[in-house]
């Protein structure tokens, strides 16, 4: 069986923590689901991953990158995204501070996201 890319999903909105992963296992990946920052860091902690999806507002203003953060120390080979609904400047500046990978505009285009997500696994 081939390996299957695991990806950590942080999100706070339960709609789309019940819709994305499903979305992107059906594409052949393996996608462990938090709600929170503390939970994120927990699965981090505990397990390997290819792909780190965080919002960028999980329970604050900007906390996603705290998930890029524990991320980049404990895995630092791993892909980091970002997901906004309102891309800007300051948050950017933060996301090339931390060397995050790509940025996703809400609402998420599965298509889209999935062949980013492809073109950075096979780059790496």
């Amino acid at each position: 069986m081939p390996h299957r890319n695991r990806i950590l999903f942080v999100d706070d909105e339960p709609s789309i923590r019940l819709t994305l992963p499903p979305v992107l296992e059906q594409h052949g990946f393996e996608v462990k689901a938090a709600g929170s920052v503390a939970e994120a860091v927990k699965h981090i902690e505990a397990s390997v991953f290819d792909v780190l999806i965080s919002d960028l507002n999980v329970e604050e203003s900007g906390d996603g990158f705290r998930v890029v953060s524990a991320m980049r120390e404990k895995q630092p080979h791993c892909i980091t995204l970002i997901l906004t609904g309102y891309p800007g400047f300051e948050t950017a500046v933060d996301a090339l501070r931390l060397r995050v990978d790509d940025y996703v505009v809400k609402p998420v285009d599965v298509e889209t996201l999935i062949a980013a997500l492809r073109k950075k696994l096979d780059q790496k």
